[in-house]
């Protein structure tokens, strides 16, 4: 079936576009007397000839002859010529077995037509291309003719369309897969019975052709009768139009119907005219044989004499060189001579040129690098100062929302309240978020920071933070943590709340109506070492497949996700923590049912001994009549302050700056000092140093809005005690108060 296709394509194809005529043939015998540079005409009466060697089987003739030509074409930009002669070509190539060189042929033209945009072209390349692989690769032979496919939408070319088509069909019955075979036959088949494409004379050769493939399909499906019915039918419109093999393969369909439904009588009558065809088939098989080992055997000796002749000419020259070597040798030894002598001082002075431009290149890399470590500076002020100027406002919006939630006066207002205080810790967390993310760059941020703390109250206080969004989203949280867990652990708390924050962020912003679980299982665990599972799993709007690659890129969301608030920095800033932890963050997904992410984390369970294991439980009675100094410039933030101490009974005084609270220091006596790092006239540490030195020894905790990397030296060598990040809760001032005072 697979030699009956080609055959039909090759005759088709190239009858296509250009009818043999008679003036074509009478030029046959006189290629001599054409000039070396042909015109268009020319071409097209070359493309003739050409074709005319084709169907005599002379595809000798046609190789030796139509590489010029097409070049030929090439040059004079005649693009129809290109296609035609290169399409005889590439044939005549695939008809002496040479695949490789057809498809060599064919995908140079390739490459020049996409270059082109020549559409028409690509086309016609790309049937050949299927012709060419027909046989030795029907699989790649399929790809080419869909391509033919997607093109041929963009000429509306029925007759390209057709050829796709058809041999489609047949490439699929030839591969048993009747389903695909089915679905192009249909496609074919109204284009066969009423595309104006289609030549009349030509129409039932054309629907013949298909109802030839359809019965062969119905032949794999096991639909007999069918089979016969459409079989038939090709053999009645093709009768003495379309080619042996055709009728031949038309015969052997019959033949197996005939037999699977047991019509013994027709299948003897059939088998005789089958026979009889075959041998009549046999004997022109047996010619064309003939005629195609004569036509490789011309092209073998062509190539022989190709080879002779240039072996021939290689020959003269290396004589012609031998008697100019006795007479040149001693120029050469002399020229050898100069040379080395030009090259030392080439290389010389080369040498002392590069040493110069080393030493140039090396300025120019101590310029880049200065700039480099200038513009790391300015850009690690540009974050220090956006954190200040955008946490310090924060700072009072937060702090005044939490005392005024607790006000009983205002519980009325308590649902406003509490949208407020939600908006600005939703914007404090994306401020936090973009200057995490240039923090994990430095050295500094990627520090592991090993505390001991409290892994159930870690969990609580994230959950109480999310407790608004949850509610007006309506979602249930669940927390379900192995009791063997230990109460204690050691690890880096910062992370591991930056972890879950952006997790359980993510599963309440996107999430509705529905269920969220945190889950914390013992994974493994000796005397010194415990690795925990943490799960959190979501009964949200899910992530698309498509869209589960883009995740974890920066300032990314999924595209069902544009209704939602988010920067896109939340899973990046997963990532990079986890890698710094030597994790990574695992997840599963599916669209309309939910996400589940998950990581594993080490701990230590060897407990820091000097360090407060209870400061969850401080008592907050002992602060009772305790006279606190402020210091801060700025008003809102006193006033936040100044709320917080007054509801739990403390006394207070502000000073605007640190020159001024020296002044109060040696005025009065205070049991401790809230001190803020960046003020004008003088800064909070200026102001802790001088103060130590006066020789007080009051505690001092630093407010600010950066976080120190490293307390003890940042702080530490200024005399403050602690430090506190601004926007903080109000249980972490109350606990450092305690434990200072």
């Amino acid at each position: 079936m697979m030699s009956k296709t080609v055959n039909i394509l090759l005759v088709f194809f190239l009858l296509l576009y250009h009818p043999i005529c008679a003036q074509d043939l009478e030029q046959t015998e006189n290629l001599d007397d054409i000039p070396y540079t042909y015109t268009s005409e020319q071409i097209d009466s070359m493309f003739g000839i050409l074709r005319g060697y084709f169907y005599k089987a002379d595809y000798h003739k046609v190789i030796e002859i139509a590489p010029s030509i097409v070049n030929n074409a090439y040059d004079i930009n005649y693009k129809m010529g290109q296609r035609r002669i290169m399409s005889v070509l590439g044939n005549a190539f695939i008809q002496v077995d040479d695949t490789d060189g057809a498809s060599e042929y064919f995908n140079k033209a390739l490459v020049r037509a996409k270059k082109e945009k020549d559409t028409l072209s690509l086309v016609s390349l790309y049937i050949n291309l299927g012709n060419t692989f027909i046989i030795k690769d029907p699989k790649q032979a399929i790809t080419y003719f869909e391509k033919t496919l997607e093109l041929g939408k963009q000429l509306k070319n029925d007759a390209f369309n057709f050829i796709a088509l058809n041999n489609l069909s047949e490439l699929y019955v030839g591969i048993k897969d009747p389903k695909k075979a089915q679905y192009y036959v249909d496609k074919a088949l109204p284009i066969a019975l009423y595309s104006k494409a289609v030549d009349e004379k030509l129409r039932d050769e054309y629907v013949a052709t298909v109802y030839h493939v359809q019965g062969a399909v119905f032949l794999l499906q096991k639909k007999y009768d069918q089979a016969i019915t459409y079989v038939l039918k090709s053999m009645e419109l093709g009768k003495g139009k379309y080619q042996e093999e055709t009728l031949l393969a038309n015969f052997k369909y019959l033949l197996d119907a005939y037999d699977q439904t047991g019509q013994y009588e027709k299948l003897n009558v059939i088998r005789k005219q089958y026979d009889s065809l075959r041998d009549i088939r046999y004997e022109s098989d047996r010619i064309s044989q003939q005629q195609l080992a004569r036509s490789k055997f011309n092209l073998d000796q062509f190539e022989q004499e190709l080879k002779a002749s240039e072996l021939e000419k290689l020959l003269a020259q290396q004589k012609a060189s031998e008697s100019k070597l006795l007479s040149t040798f001693s120029l050469i030894i002399g020229g050898i001579l100069l040379l080395i002598l030009i090259l030392l001082l080439y290389v010389r002075r080369k040498r002392f040129k590069l040493l110069k431009d080393l030493k140039a290149k090396n300025l120019q890399y101590l310029e880049a690098k200065e700039k480099s470590e200038n513009l790391t500076q300015a850009k690690t002020q540009l974050f220090s100062t956006i954190s200040h100027e955008l946490r310090t406002p924060l700072y009072g919006i937060i702090g005044l929302s939490t005392i005024l939630i607790k006000d009983p006066k205002l519980q009325s207002h308590l649902e406003d309240l509490t949208s407020l205080k939600f908006s600005a810790d939703y914007l404090l967390a994306l401020v936090n978020d973009v200057l995490n993310l240039n923090k994990l760059d430095s050295l500094a941020g990627q520090r592991i920071q090993n505390s001991n703390f409290k892994l159930e109250s870690l969990i609580h206080n994230i959950t109480q933070s999310f407790e608004f969004i949850n509610q007006q989203n309506n979602n249930v949280i669940y927390i379900d943590i192995d009791p063997t867990i230990p109460r204690i652990l050691v690890g880096d708390q910062t992370k591991v709340s930056q972890i879950l924050m952006n997790l359980v962020s993510n599963a309440s912003k996107f999430t509705q109506d529905g269920r969220i679980d945190i889950i914390v299982k013992k994974q493994y665990a000796d005397d010194n070492n415990v690795s925990l599972f943490f799960s959190i799993m979501d009964t949200g709007i899910g992530i698309p497949e498509e869209q589960q690659e883009k995740i974890f890129e920066e300032f990314t969301q999924g595209t069902n996700l544009s209704d939602y608030e988010g920067t896109g920095l939340g899973l990046p800033i997963v990532n990079r923590i986890l890698s710094i932890l030597g994790s990574k963050l695992m997840f599963k997904s599916t669209y309309g049912k939910g996400t589940t992410f998950s990581c594993v984390l080490p701990f230590s369970q060897n407990i820091i001994l000097d360090e407060d294991l209870e400061r969850d439980d401080v008592c907050v009675k002992k602060l009772q009549d305790k006279k606190i100094l402020i210091v801060d410039d700025n008003k809102i933030n006193q006033l936040v302050t100044q709320k917080v101490l007054e509801q739990h009974g403390m006394f207070h005084r502000v000073a605007n700056n640190g020159l001024d609270a020296i002044e109060k220091v040696k005025e009065h006596y205070f049991d401790a000092i809230l001190m803020d790092v960046n003020m004008p006239i003088m800064n909070g540490l200026d102001s802790s140093k001088e103060i130590r030195n006066i020789g007080l020894e009051t505690p001092i905790i630093a407010l600010t809005v950066v976080n120190a990397e490293n307390p003890e030296k940042d702080f530490g060598s200024y005399g403050i005690d602690d430090a506190i990040v601004k926007p903080y809760r109000t249980e972490q001032l109350l606990e450092l108060l305690v434990k200072y005072t």
